[in-house]
């Protein structure tokens, strides 16, 4: 499939914020790392892909690409020792992909979740609350890659497609 990529603001600059009781303010800033995840995920999974800036595209650029995808942050929530009760740090992370017919369609809007858990550090729980992150998101990328085409969503459209490339219904081997 021909797939363009939809990687907005919110996506590419995530970051998010949480003053624990008792605590400190936390920070974790996935911009970067959703980008890193996503582009080489999908560009594995699929023939061709380039970015695009918006969906619908242009009637004249919408031959071009059989979909565009567009993740989305959904939740972000994590977990930190408060005591001695717990060695480790957990990260629960969902993504919702969003895949468009280049008209601007609606095929499918799925939730993806990621789970990473680290053991806490000696000094401060950054490192580990990292790692976690890390580990979460290695999670959805696995998730991405062995559920995507198994969505039931997608499994009409893509009857219609051969090869990632829509045919007309006269062109369509006959079995």
């Amino acid at each position: 499939m021909r797939v363009g990529l939809l990687f907005d603001t919110a996506l590419t600059s995530f970051e998010y914020e949480e003053q624990l009781p008792q605590s400190s303010k936390w920070s974790i800033q996935l911009g970067d790392a959703n980008v890193a995840m996503f582009h080489p995920l999908f560009d594995s999974m699929f023939a061709y892909t380039r970015d695009v800036d918006h969906v619908p595209l242009e009637e004249s650029q919408q031959a071009s690409l059989d979909v565009i995808i567009k993740p989305l942050v959904d939740k972000f929530e994590f977990d930190v020792p408060s005591g001695s009760d717990s060695k480790f740090v957990e990260v629960w992370v969902r993504y919702k992909l969003q895949v468009y017919q280049p008209d601007g369609k609606l095929v499918l809007d799925w939730p993806v979740v990621g789970y990473g858990k680290a053991e806490t550090g000696r000094i401060n729980n950054e490192g580990s609350l990292h790692r976690a992150a890390v580990r979460a998101l290695r999670e959805v990328g696995a998730n991405v890659a062995t559920e995507f085409a198994t969505q039931p969503e997608l499994g009409p459209w893509l009857e219609e497609t051969e090869n990632g490339i829509q045919l007309p219904a006269d062109e369509l081997p006959q079995s």
